[in-house]
């Protein structure tokens, strides 16, 4: 079944969703090497942290959420980039070829480990499950990036976990930029925007609601995912933005447990696509949604 809602451009991002998509893994060879701890001083290192807080996401009380908070100990701050007023992680900004050291601490109640989705990556810096720490406790990842340049993303990994620790807002971009991208002149600062998409659904006191209703539902949502009752737009349900009259690149990330999206213009002005999850497409390509 495929349900379309037509926008107009400062409408866009208040979104509604359309079938089923699940979090997948993206399976690519292993190329390159673990730096293993190295003493090589590290051109970005950050502190990141797993909590529990809170965030103002619906009218009314608080909706207690998991989150990431970043810490730039060496290198560019701009390189983690927080989202105002979002449960949703910082955004890595970094360039291929940089060596990368990131201090994962974990302050929740339970095991939890990340994974760099998209990222080309060692096995040991790649967040199998069998990695996952217990609370209080730190795990290093440290590679270098040799992916080219595209819109990644990082979110929890750990056995029987992973949607329920995801969907309590741990989550977070993973830009890589590169040479071949800079040579092609895209939108940069205020005019290349990220954007994640997310279902939730909540109780009458604003908390997240993974699993509802009776036995034979609940079973059906483990074995074949979850849609939300609210499309949240980084952390936000009513998400918008002025604009002025010139080209945007749109980062277009599906973070929902399972839903997918249909994106549009509502006078069908056609979008151009330039990338997918692989990065740049060799030309850009003209599409109606």
């Amino acid at each position: 079944m495929a349900i379309s809602h037509a926008m107009n451009r400062r409408q866009f991002l208040k979104l509604a969703g359309i079938g089923t998509v699940g979090l997948a893994a993206i399976n690519l060879p292993f190329i390159g090497t673990s730096l293993g701890q190295s003493d090589e001083v590290p051109d970005l290192e950050v502190r990141l942290r797993a909590v529990e807080g809170t965030a103002s996401i619906l009218s009314g009380t608080p909706t207690t959420v998991w989150t990431y908070q970043g810490e730039v100990l060496q290198g560019d701050p701009a390189s983690v980039q927080i989202i105002p007023d979002s449960y949703l992680g910082p955004i890595f900004r970094v360039r291929q070829g940089q060596h990368i050291r990131i201090h994962f601490v974990n302050e929740l109640p339970e095991a939890s480990i990340i994974h760099w989705h998209g990222l080309i990556l060692p096995e040991a810096m790649d967040a199998h499950p069998r990695y996952a720490i217990g609370s209080g406790e730190t795990y290093t990842y440290d590679f270098r990036v040799i992916n080219r340049a595209g819109t990644y993303w990082y979110h929890p990994h750990p056995h029987g976990s992973t949607a329920t620790q995801v969907y309590n807002g741990l989550a977070g971009l993973f830009i890589v930029a590169d040479e071949e991208e800079d040579a092609a002149g895209l939108p940069t600062g205020d005019y290349d925007i990220p954007i994640a998409i997310q279902d939730r659904s909540f109780d009458v006191d604003n908390q997240l609601v993974y699993i509802s209703g009776g036995m034979m539902s609940q079973m059906m949502t483990q074995m074949m995912g979850f849609l939300g009752d609210n499309i949240l737009v980084n952390g936000k349900p009513e998400f918008a933005f002025d604009v002025e009259t010139r080209v945007y690149r749109l980062r277009l990330l599906n973070g929902s447990n399972f839903r997918v999206y249909k994106l549009g213009w509502d006078n069908s002005t056609p979008l151009t696509i330039i990338g997918t999850d692989g990065g740049l497409l060799e030309a850009p390509v003209e599409r109606p949604y």
